[in-house]
């Protein structure tokens, strides 16, 4: 008997298909708008191209995730992340000839592939697991996934330490980088390639995909749907800001040290051992998550996020999300190990979030997986593609404001719609009883009926 189930060798081999594909791109987000900065010194590149680089990113994502649902029945989940993930190898590879309309326009095909490579993972995590997996496996993928940015943070943090580089990135360094992250992308279409077929599939009406796009606008309309969107909208606002606001300002904060690039590595290192410490921790929960509830986990992420926003503002200059500067934090000369610590507690609150989220939606739409994480994900991308949109033109201090206002609504419709969740399933699991309760109790009955005219015909 194998040591492994064939639904969770599935999500093992999905887990490592994203990791080689956001090894990659979350490293390079890091690192974006510093390569950027450094390029930009010989006047063809806007020096904020990185910040409106991921806008565009997050508006076509937006966008696209109206289509994606059945463009991923279409293509099946599994082609549809192949797609998506030569869309991210085109991306990296035009940062080997940096051009600022390339660079656009590669951003939106971008968004276009991620669209359909995040929803296609939804779909094909849900066709592989049960009620009692459902937390297992999405834990274990996502800190599969996210284990990416302890890769990523190690091999940004070999290559800037043997480069020497200091605050301007080399030509040499960013063709190194890219090369790899390309390769990477690249390797990652395989691996999606061959993924098996799912253990649980759907059926899907392959006839009416007009229906399936409204299914989906009459889900986004639903009353749990219309809350679940200020909690999807504060994950694309706090992804922003761990993806790309966040490295700027320690890139950008001169007292932090001389060599400021291989600290974003660093960074990215702390940020990895948080999203893996998330997933580990509630993937060994496993089903006493039911016990303990999803609400409590979230009530821990906000609070974990809520102290970084804290570090941020007592340790950053108010300018440092902008533009290079040698001033004060907000109480105290900036500090590199409050930075890191910041940065891994951004990973771990993350983490909590989204393995929160998406263990809701495949225990609460498994027959309309596509739908609802194509969903989650448009209203995460939308109000991402909001917050690296204003991102060029706001201090960091007002990023922090709309972070700790969103957190505190987003927590309180989570709390909700996992209340009424979970009354409904009590109410269905109580009248399923009491009705195997009848059925029995007919079944005893009918069993004496005919046992006594057995005895008097006897």
């Amino acid at each position: 008997m194998p040591l492994l189930d064939i639904p969770t060798l599935n999500v093992i081999q999905l887990g490592l298909g994203f990791f080689s594909t956001f090894f990659a791109f979350n490293s390079q987000g890091f690192i974006e708008e510093a390569v950027i900065d450094s390029a930009a010194d010989s006047g063809n590149l806007n020096k904020h191209a990185g910040y409106y680089s991921l806008s565009i990113i997050y508006a076509v994502f937006t966008v696209a995730n109206f289509v994606a649902a059945p463009i991923v029945d279409i293509l099946t989940p599994k082609w549809a992340m192949v797609v998506g993930s030569l869309c991210y190898a085109i991306f990296q590879a035009g940062f080997l000839f940096l051009n600022e309309w390339y660079l656009y326009a590669s951003s939106a095909l971008l968004g276009f592939g991620a669209s359909i490579i995040w929803t296609g993972q939804g779909s094909y995590l849900s066709q592989n697991c049960t009620k009692e997996t459902t937390s297992r496996n999405s834990s274990m993928l996502w800190a599969m996934s996210e284990s990416s940015l302890l890769g990523g943070g190690v091999f940004l943090f070999i290559v800037f330490s043997v480069q020497g580089a200091s605050d301007q990135i080399p030509t040499s360094t960013i063709n190194i980088l890219y090369s790899v992250f390309t390769v990477l992308s690249v390797i990652s279409t395989f691996i999606f390639a061959f993924l098996r077929a799912p253990f649980y599939p759907e059926t899907v009406d392959r006839k009416n995909y007009g229906k399936l796009v409204g299914s989906t606008f009459k889900l986004m309309f639903t009353k749990k749907m219309i809350l679940l969107a200020f909690v999807f909208a504060y994950t694309g606002i706090e992804q922003s800001f761990w993806t790309g606001i966040y490295p700027t300002c320690i890139s950008f904060t001169k007292q932090l040290g001389s060599n400021t690039n291989a600290l974003l590595a660093l960074n990215a290192i702390c940020t990895g051992f948080g999203q893996i410490a998330a997933g580990v921790l509630s993937g060994l929960l496993g089903d006493k998550v039911r016990k303990i509830g999803r609400d409590t986990l979230i009530l821990i992420g906000t609070t974990v996020h809520l102290i970084v926003f804290a570090l941020c503002f007592i340790n950053f200059p108010q300018d440092s999300s902008l533009k290079k500067t040698d001033e004060m934090g907000g109480l105290i000369q900036p500090n590199l190990a409050i930075a890191l610590i910041a940065g891994g507690l951004l990973g771990f609150g993350d983490a909590i979030w989204n393995t929160q989220i998406y263990s809701f939606l495949c225990d609460t739409f498994p027959k309309q997986s596509a739908q609802a994480f194509s969903l989650f994900k448009l209203y995460q991308s939308a109000l991402s593609c909001a917050a690296f949109f204003y991102a060029p033109v706001l201090q960091l201090y007002w990023h922090l404001v709309i972070l700790v206002v969103t957190s505190l609504f987003a927590a309180c419709c989570f709390f909700y719609v996992e209340r009424i969740s979970r009354d409904k399933t009590s109410v269905r699991d109580s009248y399923n009883f009491e009705e195997d309760k009848v059925t029995n109790l007919r079944g005893d009955v009918q069993y004496r009926i005919n046992e006594n005219e057995q005895h008097n015909s006897g």
